[in-house]
């Protein structure tokens, strides 16, 4: 399927306008790469939007979620600051956003290590653990519904080539 057989979307007027300008400038490939960096950019929006959708009603979004799996997947359901910080690719100044945020529902609490009383944990309470368990055959099923129109091999080929585009943002980002 071609990108004309695509029904028009929530992108068809920034698209069409794009391709108006092309025209009266005559730069025709240099649109199209633009274009396709902003329909990304678009996508990763409405993705973020539906991603956070089912836990609006509980407060939460996608990165605290995600946290709180990050947590329910360590050896006892607890992870150092740190770690998450280094798990969720962020600084340390959002973890411990996130940490905090986490606590304010009752998902988080903060412990001390047995072994050395200065280090903390984020360890997942009881009820952060009773949510994990209820939300994730829902997630999954969630995440699956969003690539349902993609056929093996072409989600096969979207990794490949999202992976391929951050390996050249990264290269950029390492040479700033």
């Amino acid at each position: 399927m071609g990108p004309n057989d695509i029904p028009p979307s929530s992108f068809h007027s920034f698209e069409q306008a794009m391709q108006s300008l092309s025209q009266r400038l005559s730069s025709r490939g240099l649109m199209r790469e633009s274009v396709v960096a902003r329909l990304l950019q678009h996508v990763a929006l409405r993705l973020g939007e539906d991603m956070d959708a089912p836990f609006k009603a509980h407060g939460l979004n996608t990165t605290l979620w995600t946290s709180m799996l990050v947590i329910y997947a360590a050896q006892g359901h607890r992870l150092k600051p740190s770690e998450l910080s280094v798990f969720m690719n962020s600084s340390r100044t959002n973890s411990t956003r996130v940490a905090r945020e986490l606590g304010r529902h009752g998902f988080v609490r903060r412990v001390a290590d047995e072994s050395d009383g200065r280090q903390r944990f984020l360890q997942l309470t009881e009820k952060g653990v009773d949510f994990v368990q209820q939300q994730l055959p829902g997630r999954r099923r969630h995440v699956r519904e969003v690539f349902d129109g993609f056929e093996p091999q072409e989600f096969t080929e979207l990794e490949r080539l999202l992976r391929k585009l951050l390996g050249t943002l990264d290269k950029r980002a390492a040479a700033r």
